[in-house]
């Protein structure tokens, strides 16, 4: 593959101080890079549309749009910049990843392994591909596959709390609790995502039926953490376990209304919403995962950060983004 790098506004940096408006372009240009949700998407339409955007670079701006549109919960719109992507840059790796998970959020499961497939061929050497598509087996219950994609992210950057973590859940689901609970105390003693370590050990907790044990460490994350899809899901698990579904159902409508922007929290969402059917007595789909599928709270960032504007030289820092 030919390296190509990739200035996302260099178009505009001789503009710097000869245009009033280039104040409001740089802004936009920080803000779509970002992209954290509509505010950022919105950002990335005013650059592509502001007639100074290299034709070339055109899918790094949907590309950045795409992952704000999915932060925000946009998802049909996300996946429609993500298509724009593949096809602007058919041998770019990242835009098979993030069409993957799209597909993904749309429900769409086979296609969302098709495409995490495509984009390791493209790319072997991303961990965070490989940690996607465990995430979807996982969440799919096919525990040997993603147990296998885990070892390979590993293999490729070992010192990934979260990959750590979500090795540790699959240890659970194949019946190793004490090698799981090992694995996250490693984890939090690193002081390397410890909200994420606390919940992680409170999921495998729960699957032992551990209700105590598992509380305690959720109240922990929690307190870290605040709300977050997953925690509330499987504190609505243990209330539900202990009989109380009155307070299990709060817990499962406060995880469906939680932030979504992860692929691991709508996962959880997923499952809170097949819990809340079950409890109201509605039909269901297949529950997915002991206590939720969701992992380490987060998901590596899929943005492309491909430059960065310097105002005070007028000059930009660039990155490769060819992959």
């Amino acid at each position: 593959m030919v390296r190509s790098t990739c200035i996302f506004a260099a178009a505009m940096a001789s503009l710097a101080f000869a245009v009033p408006a280039y104040a409001g372009m740089t802004r936009d240009l920080a803000s779509c890079t970002a992209a954290k949700g509509q505010g950022s998407a919105a950002a990335c339409s005013r650059v592509m549309n502001s007639g100074r955007l290299p034709n070339e670079q055109f899918y790094i701006g949907y590309f950045n749009r795409g992952s704000a549109y999915r932060r925000a919960g946009e998802f049909e719109r996300a996946f429609e910049d993500f298509e724009e992507v593949v096809k602007l840059k058919p041998r770019f790796a990242r835009g098979y990843h993030a069409r993957g998970l799209a597909y993904y959020d749309l429900g769409k499961t086979g296609k969302a392994l098709d495409d995490l497939a495509h984009a390791i061929k493209l790319n072997a050497k991303d961990w965070s591909t490989y940690y996607s598509r465990a995430t979807v087996l996982r969440a799919d219950e096919d525990f040997d596959g993603a147990l296998a994609d885990v070892e390979n992210a590993e293999d490729l950057d070992p010192k990934q709390p979260q990959l750590r973590l979500l090795h540790a859940l699959l240890m659970s689901d194949k019946g190793d609790h004490a090698g799981a609970r090992a694995e996250i105390n490693k984890v939090i003693s690193s002081g390397k995502g410890r909200a994420s370590g606390y919940y992680t050990r409170a999921a495998v907790a729960f699957n032992e039926d551990r209700l105590d044990a598992a509380q305690a460490d959720l109240d922990r994350a929690m307190n870290s953490r605040k709300s977050f899809a997953a925690g509330e899901l499987l504190m609505g698990r243990i209330l539900e376990a202990r009989g109380d579904k009155a307070a299990a159902k709060a817990r499962y409508r406060k995880a469906i209304t939680a932030s979504s922007g992860f692929l691991v929290a709508r996962t959880a969402q997923r499952t809170a919403r097949d819990r809340l059917d079950a409890l109201e007595g509605k039909a269901t789909s297949k529950a997915r995962g002991k206590a939720g599928a969701d992992v380490a709270l987060s998901e590596p960032s899929n943005e492309l950060k491909c430059r960065r504007f310097l105002p005070a030289t007028g000059t930009i820092i660039s990155a490769d983004c060819s992959k």
